[in-house]
């Protein structure tokens, strides 16, 4: 079965989410993944059911459905206070998804520290995510730590290290080898032959490197591009993901320049349909 493909509505950052959406729906899009963050874009963490629901709605007549639910807590918190705050924020999150008609629900893990042995970073994140994982049954959602620079999965053998053995129906992953370009990099068909089942949602984008400074080594350097013109390949990423059996969505998160959000979401949603055609 070909993938849904999504839109991840920080890409309309500086529009309201009923214009986002709106957007989504006139460029083809099948599914929004709303953001959820204190800054207002595009709805907060304290947001009502109501409030909820009426999103839901506002969705579901423009011919969309919401796909997921991106947020910002961390599971691997080593302060018991803040990994407490963030399980409890993740708690929340759940029941707004499940208003919202999402089937997943994105976190980030946290960063390392150098105060502390990297095996104390997993062991907080293990531990935290089996938590996660049982609140997530519970609620019948799919909890996505993303592959992400700054953070502790930022490769795709980070992502193993911390979270074999972990396996669970609502545990998985948000695939971003286009994160990896900056930090984390490993040859993307092999990020995929690695991960496998754990890849639960794809973000697709694409970076170009560029020449750094000597020395500065937390992420290499490299600029935003189109998805068909950087680092990534992802005819050949497809291809892998198809391998694998991954049916999921495939969710715009490109950061390149263009001269309009239309113009954006109709070039995205016209690329990842002919991506999808892929699977046949």
């Amino acid at each position: 079965m070909a993938p849904k493909i999504s839109l991840y509505t920080l890409l309309a950052r500086d529009v309201s989410l009923e214009e986002a959406v709106k957007l989504a729906a006139d460029a083809g899009f099948d599914a929004v993944d709303i953001r959820m963050r204190e800054d207002g874009i595009h709805i907060t963490p304290d947001i009502s059911d109501e409030e909820a629901v009426r999103v839901r709605t506002m969705v579901e007549d423009a011919g969309l459905h919401v796909s997921g639910l991106t947020t910002y807590w961390e599971a691997g918190k080593i302060d018991r206070d803040e990994a407490r705050g963030e399980l409890d924020g993740i708690a929340r999150s759940l029941e707004v998804a499940n208003v919202l008609g999402a089937g997943f629900v994105r976190i980030s893990s946290a960063d390392y520290q150098r105060a502390y042995d990297y095996e104390v970073c997993r062991a907080a994140f293990r531990d935290q995510m089996m938590a996660i994982g049982t609140m997530a049954a519970a609620a019948g959602i799919i909890v996505t730590p993303e592959q992400h620079g700054g953070r502790y999965i930022s490769s795709a053998g980070q992502c193993l290290d911390m979270l074999r053995g972990l396996e669970h129906p609502n545990l998985g992953l948000v695939f971003d080898p286009g994160n990896a370009v900056s930090e984390g990099f490993e040859r993307p068909w092999v990020q995929v032959r690695m991960l496998r089942h754990w890849i639960k949602n794809v973000h697709v984008k694409n970076r170009m490197t560029a020449e750094g400074e000597a020395g500065n080594h937390a992420r290499l350097p490299g600029g935003n591009c189109r998805v068909n013109e950087g680092v990534l390949e992802w005819n050949e990423i497809a291809d892998e993901l198809i391998a694998i059996g991954y049916d999921g969505y495939l969710t715009a998160e490109d950061f390149a320049e263009f001269d309009s959000l239309a113009e954006k979401f109709k070039w995205n949603a016209d690329f990842l349909r002919d991506l999808a055609g892929r699977w046949g």
